[in-house]
């Protein structure tokens, strides 16, 4: 058998591990992640081994003339062990048996049966009828025979065509039924969908009228609230108002009286003098 280079042989068992570990060390994230989980360090670097144990093992083996021939002999092994156990002796005694059994003559009803069969014709042996050899005159000569619309009759020797269906009208009950079988399936179909039909328009009557009373409910809570929000400022509105009326009346000047109007000061000294004297009664000045 031709012999492998052993430094091939050496490189690809090898290969896989030398490919881990450049990994490991080409990149950081790959040695930062190993450096932590020693099991998986483990493992990557067993089924290196495993792999190239394997290509060592694929390549030394060289599959030449000689591998296949003794491969095709280690497949006949079990057959020649059989051989040397007598495996075709054995069969030869079965058949030396079987025979021996055929040419044994039964004895009994059997082996008169046998003999009558052995002895009579093969029509006996597999039931087929005598054949009849009957006259033109014998009432048994007297057959119908109707092959595809042809009636005929041995009586009178005539033949008659019998028109089965015309191929036109063959045509037109294919074609009608073939019409109506369309038509129903149209109708079933549009049945189908107006159903279809009447349901989605029932959801959407149904989703119509729930929008329209969450409509109304939104409507009236809103207008409680604009309600509520116009009472409330109607009522502070009246409160202001009445406060600012009491603080007018409070801090209002007084209205000019009659009293205050038949008197009148004088420029000069100040002495109050009637509204209708024309000199200042304490000091004489003109008013």
């Amino acid at each position: 058998m031709v012999q492998r280079s052993p430094l091939i042989s050496a490189g690809l068992l090898l290969a896989p591990t030398i490919c881990v570990v450049a990994l490991r060390f080409g990149l950081p994230n790959i040695e930062e992640l190993l450096k932590e989980d020693l099991l998986a360090q483990a493992i990557i670097h067993t089924l290196a081994v495993i792999l190239g144990v394997i290509m060592y093992v694929k390549h030394r083996v060289v599959e030449d003339h000689e591998y296949h021939r003794s491969s095709a002999i280690k497949s006949l092994s079990s057959m020649y062990r059989l051989e040397d156990k007598g495996l075709w002796n054995r069969g030869d005694s079965a058949l030396e048996k079987l025979e021996a059994q055929a040419r044994r003559q039964p004895k009994g009803r059997a082996g008169l049966r046998f003999q009558k069969k052995m002895g009579g014709r093969i029509s006996d042996l597999n039931k087929e009828g005598s054949e009849l050899e009957l006259d033109s005159t014998d009432s048994r000569m007297d057959v119908d025979v109707q092959v595809e619309g042809v009636s005929y009759n041995s009586d009178d020797n005539s033949t008659q065509l019998e028109e089965i269906k015309k191929p036109a009208s063959a045509l037109g009950a294919s074609a009608e039924a073939s019409a109506q079988r369309r038509l129903a399936k149209e109708l079933a179909r549009r049945e189908k969908q107006s159903v279809k039909d009447e349901k989605r328009a029932k959801k959407q009557a149904m989703k119509e009228a729930k929008a329209a009373a969450r409509a109304e409910k939104l409507s009236a809570k809103a207008a409680a609230k604009a309600e509520k929000a116009a009472a409330k400022k109607s009522k502070s509105s009246s409160s202001e108002t009445n406060w600012d009326a009491i603080e007018d009346s409070q801090w209002k000047p007084a209205a000019p009286s009659s009293i205050a109007q038949s008197v009148i000061s004088c420029q000069e000294c100040g002495a109050v003098n009637n509204s209708g004297t024309a000199y200042c009664s304490s000091c004489g000045a003109f008013l």
